[in-house]
């Protein structure tokens, strides 16, 4: 059976793919980890994109899978992407969702600093109001705004901080993306407006050979806002 790693957005946790996991586990073999800090991976430590790598291989060498396609959003693209350039060996498809390939400019790390002095200020609480009108589209289902605000509520403070700090730091991959070898696809929300779809045009076209989806009716969480259609999508290229 074909194995499956998802890899999960901030600041949510491995529930997120609860849609994908159900459509696919009969065919897949699906494994969706808490990234660090997140879900029930406790207690959070400070990482970098490079250790995330590290867990994700080790997590995979202990289940006995030597190769599998990486599937990841927002900054589980991010986290994909670093694993891809430690580890292209066990990777055989790539799917990089509503994210990019550049480092932060100056302005983004500005913007991440101010969100790290605002969650050790006044804690986790502020982040539904700040994130869900960026991460969702307008009238977006209520029950998938509520599933998002529970995920989020439940991130803790310290984790919160420490992913930020690692979306600032991570290295920058746009220049190397040419190097990618085997099939990727490139998935953007029709109404994503944190990483926009000329943008993730513009990552499938650096890339030979990518596959380019928009998936109507999302935005920035597209796996959780139109799963029918998310799931059609990554099932068609599953199946190439």
């Amino acid at each position: 059976m074909q194995a499956l790693l998802l890899i999960h957005a901030f600041p949510l946790n491995r529930r997120m793919w609860d849609p994908q996991i159900a459509a696919l586990k009969s065919e897949f073999e699906v494994i969706a980890p808490d990234i660090r800090g997140f879900g029930e991976y406790q207690p959070p430590s400070p990482w970098t994109m490079d250790e995330m790598a590290d867990d994700l291989r080790t997590m995979l060498d202990s289940l006995g899978i030597q190769t599998c396609t990486v599937a990841g959003v927002s900054m589980g693209g991010y986290i994909a992407l670093a694993f891809w350039s430690k580890y292209p060996e066990r990777i055989s498809r790539l799917v990089l969702a509503n994210t990019r390939a550049r480092a932060d400019n100056e302005t983004e790390k500005n913007a991440r600093n101010e969100m790290i002095a605002a969650i050790q200020q006044n804690g986790t609480a502020i982040l539904p109001d700040r994130m869900l009108p960026r991460l969702l589209r307008p009238n977006a289902p209520h029950d998938v705004l509520l599933a998002v605000r529970k995920m989020i509520e439940e991130a803790s403070d310290s984790a919160a901080t420490y992913a930020v700090m690692a979306m600032r730091d991570r290295v920058d991959f746009s220049t190397s993306l040419h190097r990618i070898n085997f099939p990727t696809m490139v998935v953007t929300g029709a109404d994503d407006v944190i990483i926009r779809a000329e943008d993730s045009r513009a990552l499938a076209d650096a890339i030979p050979g990518s596959r380019f989806i928009t998936i109507p009716g999302s935005g920035h969480l597209s796996n959780l806002e139109n799963p029918e259609e998310f799931n059609r999508a990554l099932l068609g290229f599953l199946r190439l």
